[in-house]
């Protein structure tokens, strides 16, 4: 099980656990408005105030009960716990009663300020019938949730901000033309920095959205989201073998994004798999100007100053990144092609004993193992 999930399973039940039943009379009566329930049998029924349940127990009759007392416990229960035996009942009560349960839920989410409470609601609603619109109640709520528990410093925010994504893109499931799904999912993904699929989400939300004033707000989002989606692309396209067309698009971004360390490494990247090593070489020397500690940038500048034929600098930025990650077999792989091509053979020999420790089955230490016996 995911630790969300059971983050949420145990939100849940303890909650569950909070809950306090009283037991309606065989034959009580719950009126509303010009209708009325008689009970055909005992019914347990839950209350969530514990004042309420004293003011209660101390009455001979239930009449002090009122709907509103019943309905709140009821909603807590739907939305806690979903198996319980007589919810089927409360649904037969509140059909006797020509009452709407799933409004009267969304106007207490509309008018309350409690984030545990409409969470609470919200997941009713859901347990009730899960459709677009109960996800995008409960995802909106869930995001609140989120957000206080960010304010507050709490790291289980996260767990309220992935639940909440993930019932937004299912309110997609339900009915795949619903434009507030697409206005706060572009957000999500903007956040993820997944820009790519963002573009791609407002974009459909601009489409389909009525509310001029989101799609304002979008439009202009997504102007912003350009350099980005750029970026996203760009880098992908390196990761492909395609340096050629990545630095079409990475490149005119440099202009505005010159401290955006990300950026300027993969320009790097491209250009060493380009064989060029000496404008790679400056790329990833920028890059350790804005962070010099960035592990990816130290490896990839130590493997152009060999290609370059400085292998004293090389060994260097190895060790530093060594002193950073000091049981990664790759980085001693390397700094032992920098001793071997300098003559240090001895200082390689070291370097491939420590990778093989560390990985006996290492591909690239036994290569250059092999590589080394020429020199005994």
């Amino acid at each position: 099980m995911k630790k969300r999930n059971k983050y949420f399973e145990e939100y849940y039940q303890k909650i569950r656990n909070d809950i306090s039943f009283i037991t309606l009379k065989k034959n009580a009566t719950i009126k509303f408005k010009d209708k009325e329930y008689i009970t055909g049998k005992e019914l347990p029924v839950p209350i969530r105030v514990e004042k309420l349940l004293e003011d209660i127990k101390k009455q001979d009759e239930i009449d002090g009960l009122t709907l509103n007392n019943l309905i709140d416990g009821i909603i807590y229960l739907m939305g806690t716990d979903r198996s319980f035996e007589y919810l089927v009942d409360y649904k037969e009560m509140f059909k006797k009663l020509s009452f709407e349960i799933v409004p009267y839920i969304i106007y207490c989410i509309n008018n309350s300020n409690n984030s545990k409470d409409n969470l609470v609601y919200a997941k009713a609603l859901i347990n009730n019938e899960e459709n677009e619109k109960s996800c995008f109640i409960y995802a909106s709520a869930l995001e609140n949730m989120g957000i206080e528990f960010h304010e507050k410093g709490n790291e289980v925010s996260r767990y309220y901000f992935e639940e909440a994504l993930e019932y937004f893109e299912k309110c997609l499931e339900y009915n795949d033309k619903f434009p507030l799904a697409y206005y706060k999912l572009g957000y999500y993904y903007k956040r993820n920095q997944q820009y790519v699929k963002a573009e791609l989400i407002w974009s459909k939300h601009q489409e389909l959205d009525d509310d001029t004033i989101r799609v304002e707000e979008i439009r202009n989002e997504l102007i912003q989201l350009k350099p980005y989606v750029d970026y996203e692309k760009g880098y992908n396209l390196v990761l492909n073998e395609k340096p050629e067309e990545a630095l079409d698009l990475l490149l005119p971004l440099v202009k505005d994004f010159s401290g955006w360390w990300n950026l300027l490494f993969f320009i790097g990247l491209a250009y060493r798999s380009m064989g060029e090593y000496s404008i790679a070489e400056r790329y990833f020397e920028n890059v350790l100007k804005i962070n010099n500690v960035q592990k990816d940038a130290l490896n990839e500048l130590g493997l152009c100053k060999i290609c370059l034929g400085k292998y004293v600098e090389a060994a260097e930025l190895f060790s530093k990144l060594l002193s950073l990650d000091p049981g990664n077999c790759e980085i001693f792989c390397n700094r032992a092609v920098a001793y071997l091509y300098n003559e240090q053979v001895d200082r390689a020999k070291e370097d491939i004993e420590t990778a093989l420790k560390i990985n006996p089955e290492d591909p690239v230490a036994l290569s250059i193992k092999e590589e080394l016996k020429k020199y005994e």
